[in-house]
């Protein structure tokens, strides 16, 4: 099951993040997407990545920080209210998974802001990584990452592909990606539900750019 479940991570991240790629790298505009422009500054996923740095590398000289931020639904029932966002700050994979975490966040945010904006790769990272927080308190009491935020991120960027009716290549990437999504909620697996979130953020994206007024 360990072994599944790291395909899926890696299918479900990492596809979004080459169907992004592919669709960045196409030449001419892409159907029902901005006009071509030169790459943004990706400042969200740089502040984002700075806010989950500190606390991740301040864990590992201070260990105390991760039990005081991680998920833990018994603490939380019982008034520790901060441990609905907290555990987004610090790692409970060791150096490995936070290394992954990290890196993860890095290429995926970066990709998606291209894609989607800066301002809704925060509310990506938020909403997404606080829905995983609530399916994690009843599937998996104890824990602590920014991947599910991540999930949220690149679901939010295959879902954003596929409605621009991209190239082939990118459509079956972002479909990958996605079917990987739908695999991890059929297992109980909270980035699946963190994906979810993003899938939702996706098709309320696209309503909103397409109002007359915007």
């Amino acid at each position: 099951m360990a072994v599944l479940l790291s395909v899926l991570y890696i299918v479900g991240l990492f596809g979004a993040y080459a169907a992004g790629v592919l669709v960045v790298r196409a030449p001419g505009p892409v159907a029902g997407g901005p006009p071509r422009a030169n790459p943004r500054l990706p400042w969200a996923t740089l502040l984002l990545t700075a806010a989950v740095a500190i606390p991740t590398i301040a864990q590992f000289f201070y260990s105390p920080l991760l039990t005081m931020w991680r998920r833990d639904t018994l603490r939380f029932v019982s008034g520790e209210w901060w441990r609905i966002i907290t555990p987004l700050f610090v790692q409970d994979g060791g150096i490995g998974g936070a290394i992954f975490n990290m890196v993860s966040l890095v290429l995926v945010g970066a990709m998606a802001e291209q894609l989607l904006g800066g301002r809704r790769v925060l509310v990506l990272f938020f909403v997404g990584g606080i829905a995983g927080q609530l399916a994690g308190f009843a599937w998996q009491p104890v824990g602590a990452g920014n991947s599910v935020a991540n999930f949220a991120i690149a679901a939010s960027m295959a879902v954003t592909i596929l409605l621009r009716h991209p190239p082939r290549p990118a459509q079956v990437t972002a479909l990958l990606a996605l079917v990987a999504d739908a695999i991890l909620v059929g297992l109980r697996d909270i980035h699946g539900v963190a994906a979810i979130a993003g899938v939702a953020l996706a098709f309320s994206f696209s309503v909103w750019r397409q109002r007359p007024d915007k």
